[in-house]
């Protein structure tokens, strides 16, 4: 008797699990291929292992975490295996007699590790409370019941193999009884893997498997020739739709978000979890989903206005103001935080990036975008600034500045936009120049002929005018035989190595160290000041280059350098980048005043820089926040001069 009512409570327990997959798998299949995810699958598999199983991702990031979510992951696998070995010894009772002492073992490890692992988490979320939960998720419901249910599953389970002995089981029906009583629990939950966050225990392996292969400086590629950027669920890939089950809302991408840091409307884990909640919204459910505010956009008027409770067709609902509003898609600047700091190699950022393209394709950027693209388009700069000044910096030089049509060089200093039209990038564009003289490098720059890379063209979402500025620069330098690049922006240089073939690609700091090693260049002047250097996310998240302009500024005698808070892979974005470098930054608090409190708060005097987007941003960011006369922005190239040449030295 006992054996049929547990075979019946297993089958529904089965049934309902298995539709709620069946469902995930519909959604999933809405979107389309994308690119290809399963390349060399013994790689793939070694990721699984490493991050999915091992956790070792998530340990890098948070390490109490990682050990919690290893405890409790191992100890359910350890309960599901108990749970199939229980099952198959109804038929086999010679079996389950062998298996006993096992089973007891097993199970008590099994629950101390899940008590362990689940009190780590409640303590963390209770107690310690990081900042990534005070951003809860509006239909976040799941949150306090999982972890509740688990902890008692896991208590219940070892007072529970206090009270049964193997001989219980051949005098009494109590053991079945309390056998009974726990497996309910535990075929609960496998019921409930596929409507909670905990599906996410299932699908991240999955998500990890197929995570990108691409350079983290190489955006995606359209997925077809017609493909028009992501406007409803169905321009979504599957990975996407896929990705968004395997968020378990942890917070970990919103904590370093320049974006809901502040205050803007954008939220990585909300985007997430809005796509997921696309399948409620297919079937009729039209809550207003959170981190959305805006709603006068084409989004909220087109699609939107389906009787509730009617199934709607994926292509009939649009992705603005569904998941995301205008604003939040925006505020994006294209950092790759969240897509750094999740575990599961979920790709915030990308999806952003695509619904910025189905919004240029539909003419509904906003004004600021639009000028900015118009500027690049006809002035070949941002700022809209007229092409013959392109090369004004180099006005009162005293000694040669090589140009492309008129000399025979090794290397193109492609000089970029800001160090070409900024006031405050300017100085420094001269220093480099002297420094390249002095040092011997073998260049020449394009001049006027020199345009703008499209590395954050790109990030805005117009991928046609990014293709014609990246044939038109090829041709210039297809004229020129250039072959060798010398990069003064990390945008400039992002793009060049990672998004146009075949050059040989140099970062300005990778010159200027190899000259103080070679000895070219002597530091010798003492800078006696305390320094924190800010890493630019074009420079860091995007191509590694953290340790060089460390080591350029260590080697400066006198300099002592300190780190902030956030520093690294984990750097805090200055709010440039994505087109965001000449707009109005919406939300309460501007990610460049948040930098520059950060850095103010090391009691350094100088706060290093290495992107002219970066000193454009943190410069106005400590004169916002009264802070110019504690701490100084400086480019790092600023202060290599000053040791070299001295503080008064000119470049002219």
């Amino acid at each position: 008797m006992f054996e049929i009512i547990y075979f019946i409570m297993l089958l529904i327990s089965l049934g309902v699990f298995s539709y709620g997959i069946w469902q995930k798998w519909k959604f999933i299949n809405i979107g389309i291929h994308g690119e290809p995810r399963t390349k060399d699958p013994w790689r793939r598999f070694w990721f699984v292992v490493r991050d999915g199983l091992i956790l070792v991702r998530l340990y890098l990031r948070e390490s109490k975490m990682g050990v919690s979510h290893f405890l409790f992951l191992w100890g359910v696998i350890v309960i599901l295996l108990n749970i199939l070995i229980f099952t198959i010894s109804f038929a086999f009772p010679d079996l389950f007699r062998i298996a006993y002492p096992f089973l007891k073992s097993s199970m008590t490890v099994a629950g101390v590790m899940i008590i362990v692992g689940l009190g780590i988490a409640a303590i963390n979320r209770y107690l310690i409370k990081p900042s990534r939960f005070t951003r809860k998720y509006e239909f976040a419901w799941d949150d306090d019941p999982v972890l509740i249910i688990f902890i008692l599953a896991a208590i219940f389970g070892i007072i529970l193999k206090e009270f049964v002995r193997f001989s219980d089981f051949n005098t009494t029906s109590l053991p079945y009884i309390l056998w009974f009583l726990h497996t309910i629990f535990i075929l609960v939950f496998i019921a409930l893997i596929p409507y909670t966050k905990l599906l996410h225990i299932f699908i991240a392996p999955i998500n990890i498997f197929t995570k990108s292969e691409r350079l983290p400086g190489i955006m995606r590629e359209p997925p077809s020739e017609g493909y028009m950027g992501a406007i409803t669920p169905a321009d979504l890939t599957r990975r996407d739709l896929l990705a968004s089950l395997a968020c378990m809302r942890c917070g970990r991408c919103q904590d370093l978000c320049p974006a809901t840091n502040s205050g803007a409307t954008l939220n990585p884990m909300f985007l997430m979890q809005n796509i997921r909640r696309l399948e409620k919204v297919l079937k009729g459910e039209n809550e207003r989903p959170e981190g959305v505010e805006n709603q006068e956009t084409q989004g909220s008027q087109e699609g939107q206005e389906d009787q509730e409770g009617q199934t709607k067709n994926p292509e009939d609902i649009l992705l603005l103001d569904t998941v995301m509003d205008m604003e939040g898609v925006w505020a994006c600047t294209t950092c790759r935080a969240c897509m750094e700091m999740c575990p599961v190699y979920i790709e915030q950022m990308e999806i952003l990036g695509e619904m910025r393209r189905g919004i240029i394709e539909s003419a509904e950027a906003p004004p600021d975008i639009r000028d900015f693209l118009t500027n690049i388009q006809k002035q070949k700069n941002p700022w809209g600034e007229a092409k013959f000044k392109r090369d004004q910096w180099k006005k009162g030089i005293e000694f040669e500045i090589p140009v492309a049509k008129e000399a025979e060089f090794e290397w193109l200093w492609y000089v970029g936009c800001a160090h070409s039209f900024d006031n405050r990038n300017k100085p420094i564009t001269q220093k480099i120049a002297k420094i390249f003289a002095d040092i011997g490098v073998n260049y020449a720059i394009l001049g006027r002929e020199e345009g703008c890379c499209g590395n954050d063209v790109r990030r805005v979402g117009e991928e046609g005018l990014f293709q014609i500025l990246r044939d038109e620069t090829i041709q210039t330098f297809e004229k020129y035989g250039v072959e060798k690049i010398i990069a003064t922006s990390p945008h400039c240089f992002n793009t060049f190595k990672n998004e146009y073939e075949g050059f040989d690609v140099k970062f300005i700091l990778e010159v200027i160290l190899d000259a103080i090693k070679s000895g070219k260049l002597e530091l010798k002047n003492p800078i006696n000041k305390r320094v924190t250097f800010h890493d630019p996310c074009y420079l860091g998240r995007y191509n590694e280059m953290y340790d060089l302009p460390r080591e350029i500024l260590k080697s400066i005698p006198g300099i002592e350098l300190v780190e902030m808070p956030r520093n690294r892979e984990r750097s805090f974005c200055c709010g440039a980048g994505g087109g965001n470098l000449v707009r109005e930054y919406p939300g309460e608090d501007r990610p460049n005043n948040i930098r520059a409190r950060e850095a103010a708060s090391t009691n350094a005097e100088i706060l290093a820089v290495a992107c002219p987007f970066c000193m454009i941003m943190l410069e106005d960011g400590v004169k916002t926040e009264k802070l110019d006369e504690k701490i100084q922005v400086l480019d790092v190239i600023e202060l290599v001069w000053e040791s070299a040449y001295g503080e008064s030295e000119k470049p002219l």
